[in-house]
Formats: structure tokens, sequence, C-alpha cells
């Protein structure tokens, strides 16, 4: 008897667990403003992202959002042309838009704090692809990123929120010491922690189906 009402409980309290449980798929996109650390007179460039998610409601408070993400970064910076040397009559120096074109898979965790209020907190890792780019030196090619932000959600499923994404892999591929590259003239940049990271702010617009 003992056993039985201890299975019944058990039942009761799982039913009523995952009666909680909601997947909703949807779909987000918005601009970044994006550039790279640690880069001579870099300046944060606009472009677009983009992302198919599966939004799982576990509970009133907590929601698990696996997505599948496109990201256009890089930054404005210096490209050299001619001979590397400043005292060649054909060099020059010219700006550039350089960007780097990201796939990738997110795994985004978000917070309410706040009951039937849709301000809630996001913060996880993802993980992305280079698919192609234009820049001057052999760019890695996964990029591991951090990323946190804050959104609120409408109750037919409009969303808008802030994220900034701070990556942790050097975008460089090895490293090409050139000698005129960032003003960097003793070779130590790379080997004194200065390196290239993707430094992001997105501001997204999102819709969940099925609401």
């Amino acid at each position: 008897m003992k056993n039985l009402l201890l299975a019944i409980a058990f039942a009761a309290i799982s039913i009523s667990t995952f009666s909680q449980v909601k997947v909703s798929p949807g779909l987000r996109m918005g601009l970044n403003a994006s550039t790279v650390t640690n880069h001579y007179d870099s300046e944060r460039v606009l472009g677009f992202n983009g992302a198919m998610f599966v939004n799982i409601h576990l509970a009133r408070f907590y929601e698990l959002q696996p997505e599948l993400t496109y990201s256009n970064q890089g930054y404005k910076g210096e490209r050299f042309s001619g001979i590397v040397d400043p005292y060649n009559p054909s060099f020059s120096i010219y700006e550039e838009d350089i960007n780097i074109h990201y796939l990738g898979m997110a795994l985004t965790n978000k917070f309410f704090f706040v009951p039937n209020l849709g301000l809630h907190f996001i913060i996880g890792p993802s993980l992305e692809i280079n698919v192609s780019d234009n820049a001057y030196y052999d760019v890695t090619p996964i990029d591991l990123s951090l990323f946190g932000g804050i959104g609120y959600e409408f109750p037919m499923g409009l969303g808008i929120e802030a994220r900034f994404k701070q990556g942790i892999v050097d975008v460089r591929e090895g490293y090409y010491d050139y000698y005129y590259d960032d003003y960097n003239y003793d070779g130590n940049d790379y080997y004194n922690g200065n390196n290239k990271l993707n430094s992001v702010f997105q501001f997204n617009v999102y819709y969940k189906f099925g609401m």
C-alpha cells in the first residue's frame, strides 16, 4: 500500500512538472555592431544576424533555447597597399570593412525573474564556423563565444532583446606577424596576450510561434 501511494505521488508530481513544458519554434533577426579587440585603430561595423530556434519552456522562470545562427561580423580597419614600407612611393593606407560570415549553434538560457512579466535575462555559449571572409590574414575556422543580455517578451510571442557576445578564441589562424601589422614592431603582440577577439553587440527582434 505504501509503495502504491509513493507511485501515485511520483506520477502526480511528474504529470504536474511535464504539463508545464511547452515547445515553440521561432525566428530571430537583428543587427550586429561588431569589432575585433586589440586591433590598431579598428572601429565597429554593422552587420546582420539571424537564427532559427526551438524554445523549451521548462518552468515559469526558465526556458532553454537551442539556436541555429548566422552572424555577419568584422571590423573597420586599415589595410596597406603596395610594398609594406612607408618610405616607398607605392605605399598607402586605406580603410576597409572586414567581413566574416559565421554559421553556428547557440544554447540560450532565459531566466524570467518576475512572474507574469516578459522581462528576462539571457546567458549562454555559442560555437560558430567561418564560412567566408575578406580579411588579409587567415581567420580561424571556428569561433567560440560567450554571450549575455536582456530582453522583453510580449504575451503574443513577439520579443526584443539586446545581447553582448564576446569571443574567446583568437580570430587569426596561427599568427602572421607582418612588420607593420597593427604597428607591432617587436613581434610580441601575440605573445603578450593581445589576442584579436570578436566583440559583438546584437540588437534583435524575435517571434515564437504557437503561443
